[in-house]
């Protein structure tokens, strides 16, 4: 008999998930195991507080029963879907407590239930013949802990373990998600060796819009969280920037929710969804983990196109990686000091060595070394508590710190090492007390997070190649040798926020149940750009026949040089003076919904208001969703909502204005004459800016037919104000003291529409073929989005600002109806699979993708006369379709008693599969995505 795990949600107005009795709608993995003997009722009444509940649970479908059990006492129950088939509920009504009501509703049914503290859950079994039938955990993919109205789901541990390719990529895990979509370029073949998670849309929103969490507590980086490219970080006044502040390791996670349509009103600060990473628990018995796991470019097949063919094989810099070697090596130590305190403590640290060559050219300097190292480090520290303080209070403490180093060098030059540091530490304590009427959270977290940069020299001097600079490349076009680096530079982000939740118990009002749900949200945050000590951009040079360098110039050198001169000293320099510019904002926010029940209709009707004194903008946000049970099962509902979301406005909007003016520009004529310097002008102007919004229109139909669950939903998305960079030419206003003639400001002036279509299929059973149960699930999606506007930092010119129309695949429309140049695949197909064949203790997950065949919009970068107006020309590039194939393969070799050696390999593009990468600047530049490459993990569990 397939045996199945649902989870059903914690928390008053949650609903029992049963719809999906089998985790239908859900990618579930199989497995078997050992029978555990059922708890005695007084065991269980004594290690569960004995709670009373308002039950009025009439007699009906098992099922449905069930998911007014989960409503109205707020408990987790895992369920076997085949003993709920045929299966009618006894009534049960008054205030009593759980344990009593449980057994009363499934009295005579040939089902009991087995206690779980350690998840504060129940498991119900099936009684047969020789004892009782354990359940074991198979979901993967389904909904969270409440009626989501499809807005969100759920991907968990077991998902985490046997995902392949993942190997501690939280935003890999997303590719099985039909909302999600990832950059075009995101998997190049050109630089595998990179460890930094991937940017990713949702609905068609900004990659930097989406709310990351992290136990429903936000680590967004709003620094700056567009800029991570080749030229961002090579910059005096800026370092690279993502936009999750802390890359947390996978494997330390319980599960991930994603939140992409009709989300609740609790959350905030997003146009596109949120994604709340949700850390374990420890269990009641002391646990371990340990693994290692490698992989290297002689595992890796690269697919590299001929014009790339020579950089690739020279390579000086990160944009091309024909050597790498990455490594994760993970640890987890989890158990109860007591019944009621809890610890867990888990490490992650992933490593990636990338050796290039120092100089153009494969040159070999015989002055010094022609090869060093990048390097990437990402790391994940957390320590979490668990107390049980009374039957009333629970203390949950997280201790979490992820920093990750990034070192780069700059190609021909000497001393030019620099390291950009990112991520960031954060403390949070919740307390969840479980009043007589009311839940009430109360949560309060410290985060600080950076985005800066440590460097072997402050200063960048180009120097000719000369008999005295000579570790430079005299073959080259520019015969420099260059010497120094960036400086240093700090950017960071410190917050302290709280947070309430309160769940009111499910009450009976004018016909229909309520369960009312309010919170207030507190948030204080400091951001900093600041530069410590002065830098020289030492640039231009004169080379003459000087004999001699006075005044102790420190950039003048006598020596010969290529050109036959005996001198150079600058002539051209510009210092970067030592500043600091900072922006405080307070944020506030309260909310409210309720999630009604009126017989078969479901309403969610909520509303979220919010300030910060940043911009000095409120905003109202209405949540609207709802569904109808067409016949009282679950078996066809329809679904439905109308939401406005309200994003984020960055901290880089700020902390532009003011960086050139730090800056001087110095020239002298003569090797001996004075410096003559000249203040630099502000080139960005801050300016106050609505917040960016999404109106959002949902329509879907679950079904259960042929035990299988159809999940098919729409999602229309329209984006205000979204925001754009222009000059004041174009905005039509005067020059500023200051700034540049043609200084540039950040406007509201962008939009965005999208239409996203999405249909999952999951089989409500494993399938059993001999020995092996297998959970699969098949997710299908279309897109299409309009969004003209590149990135924050792109600038509009005035036609492109005033939506002038332009030529595109040879017809005219305006401008902004132009198709998105990036995370813009069409459609996509995916099927997961996890098989397990517990007699061999093996697990083989694959996960095949087929994204569509595409027409990637191009900007030719010209004009054409059409009836006496100027028109741009806008192009596209056919990119054929990219199927791909990934596997896992895990393998336990037991030891002892809940002791076991593993060992997994990754398989990823199992087919070594060409897929083409097409850009969308006017060369229509091509590359191709990586091809099959493997991984290697060992380890052992106790």
């Amino acid at each position: 008999m397939s045996q199945v795990f649902c989870p059903v949600p914690q928390g008053r107005g949650a609903w029992l998930s049963l719809k999906r009795a089998a985790c239908g709608g859900l990618l579930g993995l199989a497995c078997l195991g050992a029978q555990t003997p059922l708890a005695l009722a007084d065991e269980v009444a004594s290690q569960w507080p004995n709670r009373v509940h308002s039950f009025d649970i009439p007699a009906q479908r098992l099922s449905s029963a069930l998911v007014a059990f989960g409503q109205q006492s707020g408990l987790q129950v895992t369920v076997d879907a085949q003993w709920l088939r045929d299966h009618q509920s006894n009534p049960v009504q008054g205030r009593i407590d759980s344990l009593g009501a449980l057994s009363m509703l499934l009295a005579g049914s040939g089902i009991t239930w087995e206690y779980n503290d350690g998840v504060l859950s129940f498991r119900l079994l099936a009684e047969a013949a020789n004892g009782q039938l354990e359940l074991h955990e198979t979901l993967v993919l389904g909904n969270t802990e409440e009626n989501s109205y499809q807005g969100a789901t759920v991907i968990n541990h077991k998902a985490v373990q046997n995902f392949p390719g993942a190997n501690g990529d939280i935003t890999k895990l997303l590719q099985m998600h039909p909302a999600v979509q990832f950059s075009g370029s995101q998997q190049s073949s050109n630089n595998p060796g990179e460890i930094d998670p991937a940017d990713i849309s949702i609905n068609g929103a900004k990659f930097w819009q989406n709310n990351f969490m992290i136990d429903g507590i936000s680590i967004n980086n709003d620094l700056d969280p567009g800029a991570h490219g080749y030229s961002e970080s090579r910059q005096f006044d800026a370092a690279p920037s993502r936009s999750y502040g802390i890359a947390l390791d996978a494997d330390l996670l319980e599960e991930v929710k994603v939140y992409d349509s009709n989300v609740p009103a609790e959350y905030g600060g997003f146009n596109g969804g949120v994604i709340d990473s949700i850390t374990r628990r420890p269990t009641q018995d002391f646990h371990g983990k340990f693994s290692y796991a490698l992989s290297r470019s002689e595992w890796t097949k690269y697919h590299i196109t001929e014009a790339d063919q020579s950089n690739f094989d020279s390579s000086t810099d990160e944009q091309y990686t024909p050597e790498f070697e990455k490594t994760t090596l993970r640890g987890t130590l989890e158990g109860h000091l007591t019944d009621n305190f809890g610890a867990i403590f888990s490490f992650s640290q992933r490593r990636s060595t990338m050796p290039l060559n120092l100089y153009d050219n494969n040159y070999t300097s015989p002055n010094n070394d022609s090869r060093e190292d990048q390097t990437r480090q990402l790391d994940s520290y957390l320590l979490k508590t668990y107390w049980d303080v009374n039957d009333r209070l629970t203390l949950e403490t997280t201790l979490l710190k992820a920093p990750q180093e990034n070192t780069l060098f700059r190609a021909n030059y000497l001393d030019s090492k620099y390291t950009n540091i990112n991520g960031g530490q954060q403390g949070a304590i919740k307390a969840t007390w479980e009043g007589d009427s009311a839940r009430w959270t109360h949560t309060l977290a410290y985060t600080d997070l950076y985005s800066s940069r440590r460097a072997d020299a402050d200063d960048i001097i180009n120097w000719y190649y000369s008999e005295a600079k000579n570790w430079g490349n005299p073959t080259s076009n520019t015969s420099r040798s260059g010497e120094g680096s960036f400086g240093n530079l700090d950017q960071t982000q410190k917050g302290l926020d709280y947070s309430l939740k309160v769940d009111w118990e499910t009450l009976r009002f004018a016909g229909a149940n309520h369960a009312f749900t309010a919170g207030l949200d507190l948030g204080q945050k400091k951001a900093t750009w600041e530069r410590k000590e002065t830098g020289q951009g030492v640039s231009g040079f004169t080379r003459d026949n000087g004999t001699s360098c006075a005044n102790d110039d420190p950039w003048c050198s006598v020596s010969p040089l290529l050109n036959g001169t005996t001198r150079q000293w600058a002539n051209l320099r510009t210092e970067y003076g030592a500043g600091k510019i900072q922006v405080e904002e307070t944020t506030w926010a309260l909310y409210a919904q309720d999630a009604i029940q009126i017989g078969k209709l479901g309403l969610r009707p909520g509303v979220r208001f919010e300030g910060d004194d940043y911009m000095d903008q409120k905003t109202l946000s209405p949540r609207f969703a709802g569904d109808y049970d067409f016949f009282g099962d679950r078996s066809t509902v329809l679904v439905f909502g109308a939401n406005r979301y309200y994003g984020r406005n960055l901290f880089k909007y700020r902390l532009a204005d003011g960086r050139q003016a730090m800056n001087t520009l110095y020239r002298r004529a003569t090797q001996t004459s004075a410096w003559v310097g000249s203040t630099n002008l502000n080139t960005t102007r801050f300016s106050t800016l609505d917040i960016p919004y999404d109106d959002e229109l949902t329509l879907g139909l679950e079904q259960r037919w042929l035990d299988t669950d159809f999940s098919l939903k729409y999602v229309h998305r329209k984006g205000h104000d979204k925001i754009v960079k222009t000059n004041v030419r174009v905005l039509g206003e005067d020059p500023l003291a200051g700034y540049t003639t043609l200084y540039t400001k950040y406007t509201n002036e962008g939009s965005s529409e999208s239409d996203n279509v999405s249909l999952t299929i999951t089989p409500v059973q494993p399938i059993r073929v001999l020995n092996s149960l297998t959970s699969l699930q098949v997710a299908l999606n279309w897109s299409q989005t309009k969004d003209a506007y590149g990135s924050y930092d792109s600038s509009v010119d005035a036609d492109e600002y005033d939506n002038s129309d332009v030529i595109y695949k040879g017809s005219r429309m305006p401008y902004n109806e132009l198709p998105a140049s990036d995370f813009n695949r069409p459609w996509t197909a995916r099927l997961s699979t996890i098989t397990e064949i517990p007699q061999w203790n093996l697990t083989i997950s694959n996960f095949f993708r087929y994204r569509g065949a595409y027409e990637q919009i191009i900007d030719t970068g010209r004009d054409v006369d059409v009836g006496g107006e100027s028109l741009a020309v806008y192009d596209v590039a056919k990119v054929s379709p990219a199927p791909t194939w990934d596997l896992k393969v895990k393998w336990e070799i037991p030891t002892a008693k809940e002791q076991a050696l593993f060992m997994a390999v990754d398989v990823t593009n199992v087919t070594d599969r060409v897929n083409t990468i097409v850009s969308s600047s006017s060369t229509a530049r091509t590359t191709y995505e990586i091809g099959r490459q493997y991984w290697l993990e060992v380890g052992y569990r106790f």
